[in-house]
């Protein structure tokens, strides 16, 4: 309610009540307008939009004769009215407040519900999409399972082969063979690359029958696992002894496997007409095969060979050969760590074989074409490999 307009209100009656029941001098003797004051006064205007309030004001302005008339009868007629009004202002009054207290109410529980509804629909948006990653995920681990299923069957047979490799090499049935075989994932074996034993074997074959006319002689096979040189050289009637940290698993008549170390053998000095070393004497030392490891235990072992061979013996090595490295698997030599390994025997015969790729070894007596090969580093093969026969220094 704006009382500034209810106060402009009351002085407007005021000013009027005046102006009616206090004439100017001119109009004093004009009977009939006094008579007619309360009539003009009940059926004026204002009377029907005149407040309780204004009662505050019968005291001061009527106060003469006519005025106290005046005033009876307005109590008498008007005050029930004013009574009523007032009533039904406040009443009305305390209506709009409660309804205006009611919408604000209402209007914070709207906010209020707004406010849960908008949180509830976030929770459904973040639900559904939860829901949708599940079911990604669903589908994922449909597509994983589906891929392992479809990848254990394709490598079956690669997981089979690898089983019967791992079976052979348990069994020592395991062969280094010059073909080197892989296998694709669907199990399809293929030609992966070739190794130095393509030659090393035929080079020993080719240096024994040179050196002896006869097959009646003792051989001493040093590092006889994973080879079949040992079971061939008994085949072809040598008398053969295979030496190895490892065991082997083939026999044959001409055929005695002893079970030792090179650097510390267990067998009689002087013993053997010929000691062979395929590819072995760049492994010792190095512990790749389970051997003590140590520095220098190639040389140990050819100073050990030279001791088990006799007088006239002879002595057919190969090693990996190029520019001098050191592996995990095995010593590279080089022309001048090549003699200081043989320093107790004098060279009656060395060839070269050189890699010209993967698939590919050539036979040469170039040394420096030899020299200049480096091995592998991804699977540490050589680039050449130095094929010697030796005869024993005399003292």
């Amino acid at each position: 309610m704006n009382y500034e307009k209810i106060l402009e209100r009351i002085s407007d009656v005021y000013q009027q009540s005046v102006r009616f029941y206090r004439p100017a001098a001119n109009e004093e003797n004009e009977s009939s307008k006094t008579i007619n004051l309360p009539h003009q006064l009940i059926n004026n205007s204002y009377a029907t939009e005149i407040d309780g309030n204004y009662l505050l004001f019968f005291n001061e302005i009527y106060t003469n004769t006519i005025r106290k008339w005046l005033k009876n009868l307005l109590k008498k007629i008007a005050w029930p009215i004013f009574k009523r009004q007032v009533y039904y202002n406040s009443a009305v009054r305390q209506l709009l407040y409660n309804l205006i207290q009611k919408s604000d109410e209402y209007s914070l529980r709207d906010k209020e519900v707004n406010k849960k509804f908008s949180q509830l629909e976030q929770k459904i948006e973040q639900l559904s999409q939860f829901k949708q990653k599940i079911d990604q995920l669903s589908q994922l681990e449909q597509k994983i399972e589906q891929i392992s299923t479809d990848l254990q069957a394709d490598n079956s047979v690669t997981n089979q082969a690898s089983s019967n490799e791992e079976s052979k090499i348990a069994s020592g049935l395991w062969f280094n063979e010059p073909i080197i075989v892989g296998y694709h994932e669907n199990g399809e074996a293929y030609w992966a690359g070739t190794n130095e034993r393509i030659f090393e074997k035929t080079f020993v074959l080719q240096s024994l029958a040179r050196l002896y006319e006869s097959s009646s002689i003792t051989v001493l096979d040093v590092g006889a696992a994973e080879s079949l040189l040992s079971y061939e050289l008994a085949s072809f009637n040598y008398s053969v002894t295979a030496i190895d940290i490892r065991p082997i698993a083939l026999f044959h008549p001409n055929l005695k496997f002893v079970k030792t170390d090179i650097c510390n053998p267990v067998l009689a000095p002087a013993s053997f007409d010929c000691v062979i070393a395929l590819s072995t004497v760049e492994h010792i030392g190095l512990g790749w095969y389970g051997d003590e490891t140590g520095e220098s235990y190639d040389i140990k072992a050819v100073q050990q060979i030279s001791l088990l061979l006799k007088p006239e013996g002879s002595f057919i090595l190969t090693v990996p050969y190029g520019k001098k490295a050191l592996t995990p698997v095995h010593r590279i030599y080089n022309q001048e760590s090549l003699q200081k390994l043989i320093q107790d025997f004098k060279i009656v015969q060395i060839s070269y074989g050189v890699r010209k790729d993967d698939f590919t070894l050539t036979i040469t007596e170039n040394e420096l074409e030899a020299s200049e090969k480096e091995h592998n580093p991804d699977n540490y093969l050589p680039g050449a490999v130095a094929m010697l026969v030796c005869k024993k220094n005399l003292v």
